[in-house]
């Protein structure tokens, strides 16, 4: 139904600005689609519209950069299906998700740690690998953070590709290994190139085309999930570590410009959209905020050319940043991480100690 809601919004968007020149408003998609015409709440269809709306503006942002960008247009048959808070309802031991007035709602049992809860929103997923429907529950949690005082202990994060999370506090570094994580990224679009070309090959429908595109959803889901599960594992550990050392802050490097503005040449250029800097990011965020560390983000322009010993600027072209101007040597992402902390505490420099 959800699937059917969007191909709705969809359609009826591109209609008019088609037939009209404009793009209807979000105010203007809840009018035209009557939530009446579908058995679900009110605020679910809203959801999926809001959704439609969010990806329709990052369309028209990415236009700056980007004149071949495409809003979005595919139809969806399979879509998330969401209940917000005001749909659902606790009643002993399960959830009640309303499907609007005058219809039968849905129950569903749920754990014994979340009876009396009510969480802030119920998604319905259809899982492409088990072909089977779940329910998918968020609740609310309370931020350990006491309230803010002044900066005792910070923790600058340099976000990389081979190494994705390097970490200085101003004495000691701490290095990430991401080797693993980047071969499963590497493999994944190998494999997305190769089935692809195979399906390019058959008929759309057929026996085989549909024998290749489960095998593809199949194996996609896989990696994908295995993938999740490395970043977690590596950024849970970060987080651990800066608990354990009673972390107050942790200085993300802000790298959006980098993907925006800079060509490095179409292997480069595919290294860097390969590169989840924000999944990683997101996921230190909301793990550090569950145990009381604020999370900040600092521009991080030039913090891997400049010497944290000087403040010479050179473009290391290795692993290892060399200064020509006072000798100092060390890795160039513990130099990019040093620097961003630099750069946060307003220091002149912070020398670090070389490898």
């Amino acid at each position: 139904m959800r699937g059917r809601i969007y191909s709705k919004t969809v359609s009826l968007t591109q209609e008019t600005h088609d037939k009209k020149g404009f793009w209807l408003s979000d105010s203007g998609l809840k009018k035209y689609l009557k939530f009446k015409e579908y058995p679900c709440h009110a605020h679910s269809v809203q959801a999926i519209i809001d959704d439609y709306c969010g990806a329709r503006r990052a369309f028209f942002s990415n236009l700056e950069s980007n004149s071949n960008a495409r809003p979005p247009f595919k139809r969806s048959w399979y879509h998330t299906f969401t209940w917000r808070a005001s749909g659902i309802t606790y009643k002993r031991g399960k959830l009640r998700l309303s499907m609007g007035r005058g219809r039968d709602a849905l129950y569903i049992k749920i754990d014994k740690k979340f009876h009396g809860k009510v969480p802030a929103e119920v998604s319905l997923v259809y899982n492409r690998n088990t072909h089977i429907y779940e329910f998918h529950a968020t609740y609310e949690t309370q931020s350990q953070r006491k309230p803010k005082a002044d900066i005792g202990s910070v923790v600058a994060v340099d976000l990389g590709e081979i190494h994705p999370i390097v970490s200085f506090d101003g004495l000691t570094a701490e290095i990430y290994n991401g080797r693993y994580l980047r071969s499963l990224v590497q493999y994944r679009e190998k494999f997305k190139a190769t089935i692809n070309q195979l399906l390019s090959r058959c008929q759309r429908g057929s026996r085989r085309w549909k024998k290749l595109k489960r095998a593809k959803n199949r194996t996609l889901n896989t990696l994908n999930n295995l993938i999740r599960d490395v970043r977690h594992k590596l950024t849970s550990r970060f987080v651990s570590a800066c608990k354990s050392k009673k972390v107050e802050t942790i200085v993300i490097g802000d790298i959006k410009h980098i993907r925006q503005s800079i060509d490095y040449g179409s292997k480069i250029n595919q290294k860097l959209h390969q590169w989840a800097f924000g999944k990683i990011t997101e996921m230190i965020a909301y793990k550090a905020k569950g145990v009381g560390i604020q999370v900040d983000s600092q521009d991080e322009a030039y913090t891997s050319q400049t010497c944290p010993q000087c403040g010479h600027k050179k473009k290391p072209n290795k692993r290892a940043y060399h200064c020509p101007k006072c000798k100092w040597h060390g890795h160039r992402d513990v130099v990019g991480a040093s620097n961003i902390l630099t750069k946060y505490q307003g220091w002149l420099f912070n020398p670090v100690v070389g490898a």
